[in-house]
């Protein structure tokens, strides 16, 4: 039985009526939520406040930056998706959120009451207040600065650059700042849209002294070859701090030249959650239950980048953001209808597909890594190439049923 299934069942205890739910964010757990919400139209009155209309899915977002997928390929209307469910939309950003009076105050000065609010706003990239300043005016001198988030400012932005050096062309430096997976897939999707230019040179940054330095060694061994086949330089050690025109200065004193910089660093909590009053993380993540319910406040739920699962801490990727939302939902439901919310174990280890920039991938698991170099030990250089193929394929079906299932009529 579907989640669906289970949320429209006529035997669910009734609700009272004019309870008001507010999803704070469009962010990949809200979407299923959005989506049950049609079946809850006639009891309960749900409005989604997004700064965009456009949601991207972050699966696709290197493949889009390679050239494989058309930007709005990896978007999901979640105006229209709210609109198909009955749900009240909103563009406008949270600033502010009283848990004790059950208010939200957005940026332009209306203030929404709620019964239960549901949030999922994302995170930023992490960057020192000197880089945090340059990104705000995306520029540095001539070196155009990008966060990875939100997909809307990463494309503008990537757009005017490919658009200013396909009328100059002229010998570039791109540089991406963080080393995670999602670092490395951005990597080589420049590496790959810059292919023909023989002077494009493209940089990883890394922090520590190898990639993925919390996986096992031969993770980031593979990955660090993946990176030297496809032309991307390893910089080592680089802990970007500022930005000076035309170059990042890291914190040993480094210069690294860049025409580009695109940062992909660990996320950092929205500064708005400090003061709201709820229980955060010591990082500034919102603190829940395994309900995802608040620790600190019953009517709050978060899901996705901006939550802290105390009991099941999990890395903030994309895959586990997809799976808190059937959880979520239910557990959204329960709590309108004055039910205890069930408890939501993730799984320990997600499998992730990460692109290699080509129409070829890798498979990660439990420490475990094949595809392309991972791969070549064992079944030599076609057949490991034939298998990183194959997982581009299979990575693709999957992405591209995520975006049509929120996406149909």
């Amino acid at each position: 039985m579907t989640v669906d299934d289970r949320l429209s069942q006529a035997d669910v205890a009734p609700i009272a009526p004019r309870r008001h739910l507010v999803l704070l964010g469009g962010g990949h757990s809200h979407l299923p939520v959005i989506a049950a919400a049609r079946d809850w139209q006639d009891t309960v009155e749900v409005t989604l406040v997004s700064p965009d209309a456009l949601t991207a899915y972050s699966g696709m977002v290197p493949g889009v930056i390679a050239g494989h997928y058309r930007a709005r390929e990896c978007l999901i209307d979640i105006e229209r998706l709210a609109g198909r469910a009955g749900v009240r939309f909103i563009r406008a950003a949270a600033v502010g959120l009283d848990p004790v009076l059950r208010t939200i105050r957005l940026g332009d000065g209306t203030v929404l009451s709620y019964d239960i609010v549901s949030i999922d706003i994302g995170a930023t990239p992490h960057a020192t207040p000197a880089l945090a300043e340059a990104i705000e005016s995306g520029h540095c001198g001539d070196m155009t600065i990008a966060p990875c988030k939100p997909f809307p400012m990463l494309m503008d932005r990537l757009d005017r650059f490919f658009v200013d050096h396909g009328a100059r062309p002229r010998p570039v430096d791109l540089c991406v700042v963080g080393a995670g997976l999602a670092g490395i897939e951005v990597a080589l999707a420049l590496a790959f849209r810059m292919r023909a230019h023989a002077d494009a040179r493209v940089r990883l940054l890394s922090g520590d002294a190898r990639l993925i330095s919390t996986a096992p060694r031969r993770v980031g061994a593979a990955l660090e070859q993946a990176c030297a086949d496809h032309g991307v330089d390893l910089v080592r050690g680089a802990r970007i701090e500022s930005a000076e025109p035309g170059a990042l200065v890291a914190a040993d004193g480094r210069r690294i030249r860049a025409d580009l910089a695109l940062l992909a660093t660990g996320a950092r909590a929205p500064a708005w959650l400090e003061g709201s009053g709820l229980a955060l993380d010591p990082q500034g993540f919102i603190a829940v239950a395994s309900t995802l319910a608040s620790v600190s406040h019953a009517s709050v739920f978060a899901a996705g980048d901006c939550a802290a699962v105390l009991h099941h801490p999990r890395p903030r990727a994309g895959v586990y953001a997809v799976r808190q939302g059937p959880p979520l939902a239910a557990n959204l439901w329960r709590a309108l209808a004055g039910e205890a919310p069930a408890a939501f174990k993730p799984q320990r280890e997600a499998l992730a597909l990460a692109a290699l920039g080509p129409r070829a991938a890798v498979a990660i698991r439990n420490g475990l890594i094949m595809g392309g170099p991972a791969s070549r030990g064992a079944l030599g250089r076609v057949l490991s190439d034939a298998l990183a193929r194959g997982l581009w394929q299979w990575k693709d079906r999957i992405d591209r049923a995520f975006v049509e299932r929120f996406s149909g009529p």
